[in-house]
């Protein structure tokens, strides 16, 4: 038995039919049930990480637990409140099942943890530095700290994904991202709201779910963290175009001048509240991110099957069915 905890998300879905595939018995715990497509070859259990009963009926007689539970940076919660969901709930799924006798418990960090890095530092290995972004960065640290002391004291094996933005089926969460997608299908002029030649990282919901299982399944990863990522990071303007292409749109690309740029970046770190996307991430519109996934293909075997704006793609045609297009702007 397979355990994923926010089995219900863009990744946890992608998880779901991974497993299915290769022939596990999954259960899924969530606030809201899965997909219809799913609801009747899984065992779906409704409540919250931070409930322990339904947490303890949850991890009974699990093998391996896939934990993606989380306040996403979106949130609009107190420090508080990620703190209590983030770091509070993984650690109650986490000794459940080392109660339950599971032997691996496989937790979904995040790139940010490493926070912003200069071009001249990339790719970014999982050894680098630790600069965050914000409190759910610094959550997510704290969870694989402390997760790696309940595997010192209680024998339970643990792994971590750190991975960048996630698209594919599900996509909902970041809503520059749905607009940008609504303006390339409509066929209007898509700006772009960061350096050109910044490295956009991404990663697909189906390759995620890869990291995942393997994380589950080799004996290398117990105690590791690995980026799981695209094996591609191009540049914005470049992205934008492949994928502006790949939807036959009528968009063009329209650059925002440097200066325009950076001012924005300082104004909206300044008052967050002018902007959909989370503050503490608007600096990596200067300089973008690329993350080595060499660790993964090593110790793992992990090999992304879909490039950056090919996941991109995937996430946009699930929002905005290609049947469904608007008729391009002239």
């Amino acid at each position: 038995m397979r355990l994923i905890t926010g089995g219900s998300g863009v990744l946890g879905r992608a998880l779901i039919a991974e497993l299915l595939a290769r022939g596990q018995t999954v259960r899924v715990l969530d606030l809201c049930p899965p997909p219809l497509e799913f609801r009747d070859r899984i065992e779906f259990i409704a409540g919250s990480v931070t409930d322990p009963g339904t947490v303890e009926r949850a991890a009974a007689g699990v093998e391996v637990v896939y934990h993606l539970a989380a306040a996403m940076p979106q949130a609009k919660l107190s420090a508080e409140g990620f703190h209590r969901l983030n770091v509070g709930g993984t650690m109650l799924v986490a000794e459940a099942a080392a109660r339950a006798g599971a032997r691996r418990l496989v937790f979904a960090s995040t790139i940010e943890i490493y926070g912003l890095h200069l071009p001249a530092e990339f790719p970014v290995v999982e050894e680098a530095e630790k600069r965050f972004t914000g409190v759910y960065s610094r959550n997510k640290w704290e969870c694989e700290n402390r997760l790696l002391e309940l595997r010192a004291r209680a024998g339970l094996s643990v792994s971590f994904t750190r991975m960048p933005m996630i698209f594919g089926p599900g996509f909902y969460h970041e809503s520059s991202m749905r607009l940008l997608f609504r303006l390339i299908r409509g066929g209007w002029p898509v700006p772009i709201a960061a350096d050109p030649a910044a490295p956009w990282a991404s990663v697909s919901a189906a390759d995620g779910a890869q990291g995942l299982w393997r994380c589950g399944e080799a004996a290398a990863a117990d105690g590791e963290a690995f980026n799981i990522a695209a094996a591609d990071a191009p540049g914005c303007e470049d992205a934008l175009r492949e994928l502006i292409g790949l939807s036959r749109s009528r968009s063009k690309t329209v650059r925002v001048p440097r200066a325009l740029l950076s001012s924005s970046v300082a104004l909206i770190e300044r008052f967050p509240r002018l902007s959909p996307t989370p503050a503490e991430l608007v600096r990596f519109a200067l300089y973008g991110g690329v993350y080595a996934i060499d660790k993964a293909r090593r110790l793992l075997g992990y090999e992304p099957r879909y490039r950056a704006v090919e996941g991109m793609q995937q996430a946009m045609d699930y929002l905005f069915p290609r049947s469904s297009q608007v008729k391009s702007q002239k």
